[in-house]
């Protein structure tokens, strides 16, 4: 028997029209989104009936209220919000799909070719595929069983009928909804920018198990936060310590890292993160995307993030937070000066609003394609190349946030140690230090460039000159076309790696895998 945790109960309602509905209201369960298989897409199957079922599938969204630097659920404003795009089917009492279509952007449908007099049900799936994406809300703690709302089975009757169904808040059905929702609206931001655009496949994982631990197991619902990974995106669910159903902004703002990972790029290594913290520039920048992406796409800078039982959370203004230790490091620097870009309200350095296609343009372009790790350097460096006559104004925004004038991809102008080069037969030496944290933040890492003109063999070694024994590691990455190449992961005071490497240009990332407070290194290439 499965758990009644796991069951979804469906509020549905079936609206008289004709002699196919009987105007009353009925609660069912279901869990068996799977069984049968749903509808392969979007495309109309038409059963060999005559007549026609026609409704409206909807979702309960509790919004959220803020005061202040706080946020919690409003239980006095939920609203009715339709289900755009999602699967819809007729099931006989056998079980059998008998007409299936899906609804559109205001949460309509209609199944023709019913049969008349026959006993069936209407199932909603929580769930997109057409020929433009294929998205879907599973119980990654159940089987990956999909979600999914039905009505009782109710005779077809002899005329056209309606049937609604809706997804209710208070007992949990109107979730995987409104995810799938979130997500509708982070594509269609991008859609409107180019039409063109095919989604990868994106599975969206979440149960009322799934709770915020350090015990990673997300398939039975230990996962350290909302997070995205090879194309699935977790949805923290467990009212006990922290849901996010309904935090759009938080599931935007994964999105956006699925965005990054399919058509741009994020060189991010991850781990905990904060808008006051020094960080790797790569994850401040991948950071800082995230959340101004859930901005832009909402077309609102309130970011917030509710917690227990959506009683308690707090929020950040995107636009206009408090400046803490502003620079090329913070990911609130990072989220400011992009929402700045595209928004049309100027306010202090920013009189710049240059909506969200020159981003994406350079998002898709140079940014997936540049030589140096992803930053706000690569991001901006590219943006001015793309559209100079604006560099007055995008450096008056980076100025702001006490970033020099970017010249180059590399930080140049406003932090020489950021990236080392390094001559094929010399030695340079550097250090790492955790005054800003571990094991992602700003100088955990170094950077060392190095061009190769002869393929062959080569050696690469790292040798500590601290006497506190660090244990250095490095990754190697080709940068055309930019890729990891090789690790040197082994445990001791030196690292040796022994390659071939054909001609051309590399990056190596360089660190103390014991992120002690401090470490010094001689790096050679020879």
């Amino acid at each position: 028997m499965k758990s009644l945790l796991s069951a979804l109960v469906a509020t549905v309602l079936l609206t008289a029209c004709g002699s196919g509905g009987t105007g009353t209201t009925t609660t069912t369960t279901s869990n068996a989104g799977n069984n049968p298989p749903p509808p392969a897409n979007c495309t109309e199957q038409q059963g060999n009936g005559s007549l026609k079922i026609l409704g409206s599938i909807t979702y309960e969204r509790i919004n959220p209220l803020h005061n202040d630097s706080s946020t919690t659920l409003d239980s006095n404003n939920i609203t009715i919000e339709s289900a755009k795009d999602i699967l819809v089917a007729a099931l006989d009492s056998a079980g059998n799909i008998l007409a299936s279509g899906c609804t559109n952007t205001n949460g309509d449908y209609t199944l023709e070719g019913i049969p008349t007099s026959t006993s069936l049900k209407i199932r909603a799936y929580a769930k997109m595929k057409n020929s433009i994406w294929d998205v879907k809300v599973v119980d990654n703690t159940n089987s990956d069983v999909l979600y999914a709302i039905e009505g009782n089975l109710h005779d077809s009757g002899t005329s056209n009928s309606s049937r609604d169904l809706k997804a209710s808040y208070s007992n949990d059905t109107a979730a995987p909804f409104a995810i799938l929702d979130s997500v509708h609206q982070a594509m269609d931001k991008i859609r409107i920018t180019d039409s063109n655009v095919i989604f990868p496949v994106l599975k969206l994982n979440w149960s009322i198990n799934n709770k915020s631990t350090l015990d990673f197991q997300p398939t039975i619902g230990h996962i350290p936060t909302t997070f995205y990974g090879d194309n699935n995106i977790y949805v923290l669910g467990d009212k006990a310590t922290d849901t996010d159903e309904f935090d759009n902004h938080i599931i935007i703002h994964e999105w956006g890292h699925y965005f990054e990972d399919v058509f741009s790029r994020s060189d991010s290594i991850g781990y905990s993160h904060g808008p006051g913290q020094k960080l790797d520039i790569r994850v401040a920048f991948g950071e800082g995307f995230g959340n101004a992406f859930s901005a832009i796409a909402t077309d609102d800078p309130i970011y917030y993030d509710t917690f227990k039982n959506g009683t308690q959370g707090n929020n950040m203004n995107i636009e206009s937070g408090t400046q803490n230790t502003p620079g090329y490091y913070s990911e609130a620097s990072i989220q400011r000066i992009l929402y700045d870009f595209y928004d049309n309200h100027n306010d202090g350095a920013d009189n710049l609003s240059m909506g969200f296609k020159p981003l994406y343009n350079t998002l898709i372009g140079s940014e997936k394609t540049t030589p140096a790790f992803t930053s706000i350097f690569t991001f901006i460096t590219a943006l001015k190349n793309e559209n100079s006559a604006e560099s007055a104004k995008i450096d008056a925004i980076t100025s702001a946030e006490n970033i020099s004038d970017i010249s180059d991809i590399y930080g140049t102008s406003n932090d020489v140690t950021l990236y080392q080069t390094l001559l094929i037969g010399s030695s340079i030496n550097i250090s790492t230090n955790t005054n800003n944290g571990a094991p992602n933040k700003l100088n955990n890492h170094r950077y060392i460039r190095f061009t190769i003109n002869s393929a062959k063999s080569y050696r690469i070694r790292v040798d500590t000159t601290s006497s506190n024994s660090p244990d250095p590691d490095f990754a190697l990455y080709t940068t055309s076309p930019f890729n990891k190449l090789s690790q040197g992961l082994n445990t001791g005071t030196s690292e040796i790696k022994d390659i071939y490497l054909k001609t051309g240009d590399y990056l190596i990332d360089i660190y103390d895998a014991n992120f002690l407070s401090s470490a010094n290194f001689t790096v050679m290439i020879n």
